[in-house]
């Protein structure tokens, strides 16, 4: 039996919520595709006065990849001090030549754990770094699942990969800034490259700029390894009405899978949205299994 009413409800967050508190006073506005995202996202970039830094898995020199990466040399000429994490896989494919050339411009680049020989069958490979986060001024963040890459590759499909990313101003920007600027020093640290992390000190935007009440909640591979996936289980062993799930790849755990099939036993309407065209045939195959 699932709990039902405001206290049982309150419960069930306090269960499976990781601790991040809601903070107020933000604005958030939702990004749909590319055609939203890189426009936002680079004039962000090119309004930067003092600092950027970008998290990403996939980093593609396609033309919406080469917007952005000429949107952060233009920012480093000016004088703002620029900061790319890139993962060593999912960012494998950028030609040396390019990174060296932005370096040269005054781009600082990291990249978090460079690919081990083997590494397609080398566990030492599997953790990976699968942020996107842009963060600018640390007055204005961007954080969702749209890797730096455009919406119809690597694959030319007829329509663009169905993608989001929010925009978000206000307080909760704070949060985001340290997490980015801890992650940037410990990869510096860790790869003996501590003079990439002195950065002048900012003293980030706490004023209100909206209404909403948003969290950060981070997953990473030590303390948080299941603080995303309690959040949405705390949302979805207290949802009422409906629940819209669009994910790209579709692997739940078991917990998850009880949840879900709870929630439509008590008459929640539960809507998967997943992706019909794969760029990766196993995960398509292990989803389908599912079903």
């Amino acid at each position: 039996m699932t709990p039902t009413g405001t206290g049982a409800r309150t419960r069930l967050r306090k269960l499976f919520h990781p601790g991040g508190a809601l903070v107020p006073g933000n604005q958030i506005r939702l990004l749909q595709c590319g055609a939203e995202f890189f426009p936002a996202l680079i004039a962000a970039i090119d309004a930067a006065q003092t600092e950027v830094r970008l998290e990403t898995y996939i980093f593609n020199l396609d033309d919406s990849g080469a917007r952005v990466g000429d949107a952060l040399v233009r920012a480093a000429r000016r004088g703002v001090h620029v900061a790319l994490l890139i993962d060593g896989v999912g960012s494998r494919l950028l030609p040396p030549a390019w990174i060296d050339e932005i370096k040269r411009e005054g781009v600082r680049v990291l990249i978090y754990r460079p690919p081990h020989p083997g590494w397609l069958t080398n566990p030492v490979n599997l953790r990976r770094l699968h942020r996107k986060i842009a963060v600018i001024d640390a007055r204005i963040a961007f954080v969702g699942g749209m890797n730096i890459m455009d919406d119809f590759m690597p694959v030319a499909w007829p329509a663009p990969r169905l993608d989001y990313s929010v925009a978000i101003s206000g307080p909760l920007v704070n949060e985001i800034y340290a997490n980015v600027k801890r992650l940037w020093r410990l990869v510096a640290r860790s790869q003996l490259q501590p003079g990439l992390d002195d950065f002048p000190a900012l003293n980030p935007d706490r004023a209100p700029h909206g209404q909403a009440k948003v969290a950060y909640i981070v997953r990473d591979n030590l303390r948080h390894r299941r603080s995303i996936e309690r959040v949405y289980l705390a949302a979805i062993v207290t949802a009422q009405h409906d629940i819209t799930i669009a994910s790209a790849y579709f692997l739940p755990g078991r917990s998850f899978r009880r949840a879900l099939k709870r929630a439509t036993a008590r008459g929640v309407n539960v809507c998967l949205l997943v992706q019909g065209r794969t760029d990766h045939p196993f995960f398509h195959a292990a989803s389908r299994a599912l079903y």
